[in-house]
C-alpha cells in the first residue's frame, strides 16, 4: 500500500520532474562553480527519489538514517541505540545533549550548545561503517562514494566553527586512523574532505588533506620548532612522512566556489555533501556540496588515494571549536534528519 506522504511525492515528480524533489528545478541556477565542468547535471542526478524526513521508511542505497527520535529526548539512551560509534562531547549536556526546542520533523533534534560552563566548546558525533555490529574499534566497510544529508539550524548569533562536517575513509583495519593534523598524506592510509565556512558570512569552501597539497615550513615561527619537530616524528610514525627535507606543517587546503555559497543563519536549511574516491594515483575524485538542493561547490579532479584498499567509511556531523577560538561565545547550532547513503538523498 503507497502511503499519502508517497502519494503526495509521486505527483510532484509527475508535475515538476525528479529535481524538484529536492528542492531544485532544471532552470535553477547553481550557486557556486563546477571547475571547468560546463555540463549542467551537477544539480540532481537522474536517479533522485523522494525520500521522507524521517527514518520511517528507508530508501534502497541508505546506509544510516538518524532522525534523533529514539530515547525519547534522553541522550544517553538515543546514542545507545543509534550507530554512530564514535562521539566528542557526549558526556556534558553543555556540549551536547538532545533538544525539543529546536526541530526540524519530530520531536528531537541534536543540539550542540557550546555553553559558557562548558568553555563554549563544540562537540561531534562520528558514525564509522562497521562490518559487523556498530562498535567502538571494528572492522570498518568501505565505499567507493558516500552521500551525508543533515538538516541544520545555527543560532541567530552564530558566528564560527573551526571544522564543520566531513566524509572521510581509511583503510578496513583503521578505525582510530585520522589523527593526521599536519602531515602529508602519502594516499594509503585517509582521504576525504570537510565543508567548513568563513567567520561571520557562513561562506562555504572544503578543506581537504591530500597528497598533492602544498605545506609551509613557515609554521616553524608561531608553532615553536620543538612542536613542528615533534609532529614531524609524528608524521613518520604514522606512515605519512612530512618533514624529509625541512622542518614544516601540511594543513588542509581550502577550496571556495567562485560565487559565494554561504550556509543561512537562524532557519533550518539542508546540506548535502558527497565524495567518490578517486581511480588509485588518478585525478579523478569527486567532492561536492548542496545547500537547500542547490550545488554550492564542485570539484572533479582529486587524487586522494594510491592504493585501492583506501576507501571510504565514515562521517562526522562535527561542530569543532574550542574555548580559545570561541572568543566567550556560545556557537550553538542543531542538527536532524541526518541520512547516509551511497546514491543522492535530497532535500525532501
Amino acid at each position: 500500500m503507497i502511503g499519502h506522504r508517497s502519494l503526495i511525492c509521486i505527483a510532484i515528480v509527475a508535475l515538476w520532474g525528479a529535481a524538484a524533489c529536492n528542492g531544485a528545478t532544471d532552470d535553477e541556477p547553481e550557486v557556486g562553480d563546477t571547475t571547468g565542468d560546463d555540463d549542467d547535471d551537477t544539480t540532481i542526478d537522474d536517479t533522485d527519489t523522494c525520500p521522507l524526513h524521517d527514518c520511517s521508511d528507508w530508501a534502497a542505497d541508505w546506509l544510516m538514517c538518524d532522525d534523533f527520535e529514539a530515547g525519547d529526548g534522553d541522550l544517553d539512551t538515543w546514542l545507545a541505540q543509534s550507530e554512530w560509534n564514535s562521539t566528542i562531547g557526549a558526556d556534558d549536556p553543555g556540549r551536547m545533549t538532545l533538544s525539543a526546542d529546536q526541530v526540524h520533523g519530530g520531536n528531537h533534534a541534536l543540539f550542540m550548545p557550546a555553553a559558557e560552563e562548558s568553555g563554549y566548546q563544540g562537540a561531534e558525533v562520528e558514525w564509522r561503517k562497521c562490518l559487523g555490529p556498530q562498535e567502538s574499534g571494528c572492522e570498518l566497510d568501505s565505499f567507493e562514494q558516500l552521500y551525508f544529508r543533515s538538516w541544520i539550524r545555527f543560532a541567530e548569533d552564530h558566528q564560527y566553527v573551526h571544522h564543520f562536517i566531513s566524509i572521510g575513509g581509511s583503510q578496513p583495519d583503521q578505525f582510530w586512523s585520522l589523527g593526521s593534523s599536519g602531515c602529508l598524506p602519502s594516499g594509503r592510509y585517509r582521504m576525504g574532505t570537510a565543508v567548513d565556512f568563513d567567520e561571520g558570512s557562513h561562506d562555504t569552501f572544503f578543506y581537504t588533506y591530500h597528497p598533492e597539497m602544498s605545506c609551509s615550513a613557515n609554521c616553524v615561527s608561531y608553532m615553536g620548532e620543538d612542536w613542528v619537530r615533534d609532529n614531524c616524528d609524528h608524521c613518520d610514525d604514522i606512515g605519512m612522512p612530512t618533514c624529509e627535507e625541512e622542518l614544516r606543517c601540511c594543513w588542509g587546503e581550502e577550496s571556495a566556489p567562485a560565487q559565494p555559497a554561504p550556509l543561512p543563519v537562524g532557519e533550518w536549511f539542508c546540506f548535502e555533501m558527497m565524495v567518490q574516491a578517486n581511480t588509485p594515483e588518478v585525478h579523478d575524485g569527486v567532492m561536492a556540496y548542496w545547500i537547500d538542493g542547490v550545488e554550492g561547490h564542485r570539484r572533479d579532479d582529486m587524487m586522494w588515494r594510491i592504493v585501492p584498499e583506501l576507501a571510504l567509511n565514515r562521517v562526522a556531523l562535527q561542530h569543532y571549536i574550542e574555548s580559545s577560538d570561541a572568543d566567550g561565545h556560545s556557537n550553538q547550532v542543531w542538527f536532524d534528519d541526518v541520512v547516509v547513503s551511497t546514491g543522492r538523498i535530497g532535500c525532501e
